[in-house]
């Protein structure tokens, strides 16, 4: 079961760790990335960096849902780096009715969208995309911050 959908670019990190694992009682966490799951060297530091009693799959994000599909008691925390695999999600897993923004990098030509919150143009458009599917998006840096609005 999905507990969580969240998009940030740093993946497994501190935050995630000790902040949203707990929160979601997370017992599976997977990284969906085109890139990472090809790269020996960033897969060894996202699978060092997970909390020794939970799962880590990193896979691309098309084999996301089938993850999901096939490990339907684990508790679910799925992390993708931007918008763009956020939406492919939304699009390939219907279920998703929510997503946390919790890290957008600042980039040449993005614009601030809340704390920690950097879109271009690109990623804004995929975030209208998947807000237009009816999928709430909302920004949270840990579970004890507030939820930050944001105009999208």
């Amino acid at each position: 079961m999905i507990k969580i959908v969240r998009v940030d670019h740093r993946l497994v990190h501190g935050q995630v760790i000790f902040s949203w694992v707990k929160q979601y009682n997370i017992d599976h966490i997977v990284v969906g990335d085109d890139l990472v799951q090809s790269n020996p060297i960033a897969s060894m530091a996202l699978k060092m960096a997970k909390p020794a009693d939970t799962k880590l799959d990193i896979v691309k994000v098309a084999k996301v849902k089938e993850i999901v599909e096939t490990n339907p008691k684990d508790k679910i925390m799925i992390l993708v780096k931007g918008p763009q695999q956020a939406l492919q999600l939304v699009q390939d897993i219907p279920e998703i009715k929510e997503i946390n923004y919790g890290g957008i990098a600042k980039k040449e030509g993005s614009k601030s969208y809340g704390q920690a919150i950097y879109l271009n143009s690109e990623e804004l458009k995929a975030t209208k995309d998947i807000v237009s599917k009816g999928v709430k998006i909302f920004i949270q840096q840990v579970p004890s911050s507030p939820v930050e609005k944001a105009n999208f």
